[in-house]
């Protein structure tokens, strides 16, 4: 959404590359909703619409939306989107997201924020919840490094809480325990997009009467890693009463990296060369064969866990 593509870049980070192919499993599960190609994807393509390009490819989506705050460089953008379908929509997302938001067509959402967490984030949240259509699937990445404060200073510490999810969201009976992890405060945060879904749903059904139409919600993943600085991503599926049936058959739990509740699915990534990731391909799954002169038992556990997503790169050299 921001510039930040000008420093990083999005297509090759190791963990985001393998959060991107997970996500792709999980919404081709949401066919018993609907057709997955009749779905949009809306998300923050930056300059390189990485995540825009494996749904398009996978997913087979055609209308596809990108934001983008950056209107200093509008030019840029429009000459790297990768398909002409992809529609862009320049300003900030708390100010695009109402006139996508109301919408009665299914909708995946990503809202992949680079920064650390703001008040406006869980704005988003609260705004896409009013008008998402069931069968719709709000997904939301951010930084959860942990606020900064003096060991033994609640003030401190409830002060910087403030800064990312106002006031409101700060617990009454606040404990300082656990506040220097990021873990911890991605499981806060994550919680926070929860409570802040759940309030507008509990508005939004006192004024359905069709009980077969009230909006239900339900968090089906929860990643955290690091390709530098922590992150979180959180997936919320959502269904009305008629569509719950559907949920079965999705059979989403037989994903072994879907995650209900505060803990978190850790997207480790070791540092491998391409023989010793054949190596331990070879061998998989006999730890008995494993050489820890070479190996860590828990880089190889990573790798064996992972291995259908776990990114390949080469350099091509292509002019």
């Amino acid at each position: 959404m921001s510039n930040s593509g000008r420093k990083i870049n999005y297509s090759v980070r190791p963990a985001k590359n393998v959060e991107r192919k997970m996500m792709r499993d999980f919404f081709l599960r949401l066919s018993h909703f609907g057709r997955i190609e009749d779905y949009r994807y809306i998300g923050f393509g930056s300059k390189y619409f990485s995540d825009f390009i494996i749904f398009h490819r996978h997913l087979n989506i055609s209308e596809m939306i990108s934001i983008e705050a950056d209107t200093n460089n509008r030019a840029r953008y429009e000459f790297n989107k990768p398909y002409s379908n992809i529609r862009m929509e320049w300003g900030h997302s708390s100010e695009v997201l109402p006139k996508l938001a109301q919408s009665a067509k299914k909708t995946i959402y990503w809202l992949d924020y680079d920064g650390a967490f703001e008040p406006f984030m869980l704005q988003d949240a609260a705004i896409v919840a009013e008008g998402i259509s069931s069968g719709s699937v709000f997904s939301v990445s951010f930084n959860c490094q942990p606020p900064e404060f003096v060991d033994g200073d609640i003030d401190g510490l409830k002060d910087a809480l403030i800064k990312q999810v106002n006031k409101k969201n700060i617990p009454a009976n606040l404990d300082l325990r656990g506040w220097k992890s990021s873990r911890n405060n991605a499981i806060f945060l994550k919680n926070c997009i929860r409570d802040e879904i759940g309030a507008i749903l509990k508005d939004r059904n006192l004024s359905e009467e069709n009980s077969a139409l009230k909006m239900k919600f339900e968090q089906r993943l929860f990643f955290t890693y690091a390709d530098g600085a922590p992150m979180a991503t959180v997936a919320f599926l959502f269904f009305n009463e008629g569509d719950e049936k559907y949920i079965g058959n999705c059979r989403l739990d037989d994903l072994y990296f879907s995650r209900n509740g505060d803990e978190p699915f850790d997207i480790t990534m070791p540092n491998l060369t391409i023989k010793e990731i054949r190596h331990l391909m070879e061998i998989r799954p006999d730890q008995s064969k494993l050489n820890e002169k070479i190996f860590t038992p828990k880089d190889a556990e990573s790798l064996w866990q992972n291995y259908r997503y776990f990114p390949g790169f080469s350099e091509i050299e292509a002019f």
